[in-house]
């Protein structure tokens, strides 16, 4: 038997497709907790601008729930291109120390030279920076690295150094990351008394009437913009199937984008016109469902195995494939 050549079993976005895919990918549905947390942010922000010690706002939730597409969100509606940022991203790296922790906002603040001087020298650039540039608030993402590695002092060391920027900067700041970062303020009460307010990013379920009702209209509004000719038939319009996204991503966010931007290229691929279960189902299989337990792990595992009937079979998941 010959091989096989690579067109006979690997098929090709057109142009037209890929285009499609790339602006639903691109696309932000904003679901009630996205809404919510954005207003609480910009609240946050404006209050800030006229108090003379703004504090702390904190955004947690677990990974894939949204958290950086909603700093994101924020920070293109507010920054203008071309300008001096009016809300400052920084990522807190990782193996963080007061150094590379100034020098990532140095970076963010645009300083080419962002990793020298002393720290004293790298703490006066910071303050200078911001004042006239005009930075009215800054989000720190992945906070929760403060946290994952190095000794305690070393945490709280970082911690502290924080603090003491909240009191010499006077902008409001927020921190943004998993549950770990609790524990940066349980190391420090200090930067606990600046805290003024939290936000919590939790998973999508279905266990309420309410929920329920939020989770569907949420998968219908995706759904218009589905890059197929027949989004009507899709089968994000049908409970079950949207019952199977959610409950096999742990209701986080990202997870469940993942799995629909990936069955929708399975079905631009196949030629059909529009989402079939068979889609979802396969692309949960391609990428693996979520198995970690939420508030315990902050990373995708492999795959897993699809579940399969008494008769070894794949059709008898939910019934509907």
């Amino acid at each position: 038997m010959g091989v096989k050549r690579m067109h006979e079993f690997e098929k090709l976005l057109t142009e037209e497709q890929a285009i499609k895919l790339a602006a639903f990918r691109d696309r932000r549905i904003a679901h009630d907790a996205f809404q919510d947390a954005l207003t609480k942010i910009a609240n946050f922000h404006q209050t800030g601008r006229h108090a003379a010690r703004p504090g702390i706002l904190t955004m947690v939730g677990e990974t894939g729930a949204g958290k950086t597409s909603i700093i994101e969100d924020y920070c293109n509606l507010h920054n203008e291109s071309g300008q001096f940022k009016k809300v400052l991203f920084v990522i807190v790296p990782e193996s963080c120390t007061v150094k590379n922790l100034a020098a990532s906002i140095l970076m963010a603040l645009g300083d080419l030279s962002s990793v020298k001087g002393t720290r004293q020298d790298m703490e006066l650039r910071i303050k200078d920076y911001v004042d006239r540039t005009g930075v009215e608030m800054l989000i720190f993402d992945e906070f929760q690295h403060l946290t994952n590695r190095g000794s305690a002092k070393r945490q709280y060391d970082a911690a502290d150094w924080l603090k003491t920027q909240v009191e010499i900067l006077r902008k409001p700041i927020v921190f943004a990351g998993l549950p770990e970062v609790h524990n940066i303020f349980a190391l420090n009460p200090q930067l606990e008394t600046r805290r003024n307010g939290k936000i919590g990013i939790m998973p999508f379920d279905l266990d309420t009437e309410e929920s329920r009702k939020s989770v569907f209209l949420f998968f219908h509004m995706l759904n218009k913009h589905l890059p197929l000719p027949r989004p009507e038939l899709s089968a994000l319009n049908d409970p079950n199937a949207i019952k199977y996204v959610v409950d096999e991503n742990k209701g986080l966010l990202g997870y469940m984008m993942k799995v629909v931007h990936h069955a929708t290229e399975k079905a631009l691929i196949d030629g059909d016109e529009t989402l079939r279960f068979r889609h979802l189902h396969d692309a949960v299989g391609e990428l693996g469902a979520v198995t970690f337990e939420v508030g315990q792990a902050t990373i995708r595992p492999g795959k897993n195995k699809i579940s399969k009937n008494k008769n070894g079979g794949k059709d008898g998941l939910y019934g509907i494939l």
